[in-house]
């Protein structure tokens, strides 16, 4: 380098006397984004002597950058002098997208990962029990009687009994758990390097849980401000060879069927 202005050089946490003239540029280019730049430098080299890249700045305190950089070259007559980069900080509009990704995957009331958000940990998760040899099993869990809430206290009080309900299950569920709002009332847990008693014995942990931690929905909808509810849940194993959960959410559906039928309230394995 051979000129640097003061605004990267506060980016990047250098003096211009510790850069100028001792460093190359891709130097600060992290290893995972250097071949964009390498990539964008050999444009400037070539006929089109002008390039672009995203790529991301290792600064002095050890953070990392994202920044966008074009770059043009200067020729003379004896060939190639120096290229001329313009650098933008990303900082800004990667946060955006980072919180606009978020926002795809999460439901919005009750924090969780949506159906979508399920759907992208699925192959993750299957290919990880399949390196390892362990099962992988999917309880299907739908609130018993919702419709009737929503009609009798509105539903801005189903809204605190679906809350509720999230609160709950974060609580109860362990680390590594995947849990979702599939939509309604309807949730699903994705559960990982667990046998069929295990996660019969999470489910009903669950359901537990639920049946003896009423909502809380305030003063004006009830006499003590609470509204107990239960849940029905299906629980299946995700099968060696299957490359998406639609097999098991079907059987675990089964199994919720069944649960219901049986008088709601309870847990339910379906192995068909």
């Amino acid at each position: 380098m051979v000129k640097i202005n003061r605004t990267e050089l506060d980016w990047l946490g250098y003096r211009a006397d510790e850069v100028i003239d001792k460093l190359h540029y891709r130097e600060f280019v992290t290893p995972e984004t250097r071949a964009a730049f390498d990539a964008a430098f050999h444009q400037v080299l070539g006929e089109g002597q002008e390039g672009s890249a995203e790529c991301e700045l290792l600064c002095r305190d050890g953070s990392r950058l994202p920044v966008a950089i074009q770059a043009t070259a200067q020729v003379t007559e004896d060939g190639f002098q120096h290229s001329r980069a313009t650098v933008f900080d990303l900082s800004e509009r990667k946060a955006l997208e980072a919180r606009l990704e978020k926002q795809a995957l999460t439901d919005p009331l009750t924090g969780l990962g949506n159906r979508r958000y399920l759907e992208n940990q699925v192959a993750m998760e299957i290919a990880r029990a399949e390196r390892s040899a362990t099962p992988l099993t999917l309880i299907a869990i739908d609130l018993d009687h919702f419709k009737r809430i929503n009609d009798t206290y509105g539903h801005d009080v189903g809204d605190l009994v679906l809350q509720a309900f999230a609160n709950t299950a974060r609580r109860v569920l362990r680390d590594g758990n995947v849990l979702c709002r599939m939509g309604g009332e309807e949730f699903a847990v994705l559960v990982p390097n667990t046998t069929r008693g295990e996660a019969l014995q999470i489910a009903e942990r669950l359901r537990e849980a639920v049946a003896t931690t009423p909502a809380r929905v305030g003063l004006d909808s009830t006499a003590d401000g609470t509204l107990s509810y239960s849940a029905s849940l299906g629980v299946s194993l995700v099968k060696a060879g299957e490359t998406s959960l639609k097999p098991a959410i079907k059987r675990a559906d089964q199994g919720l069927y069944s649960a219901k039928q049986a008088g709601r309230n309870r847990a339910h394995w379906e192995g068909a």
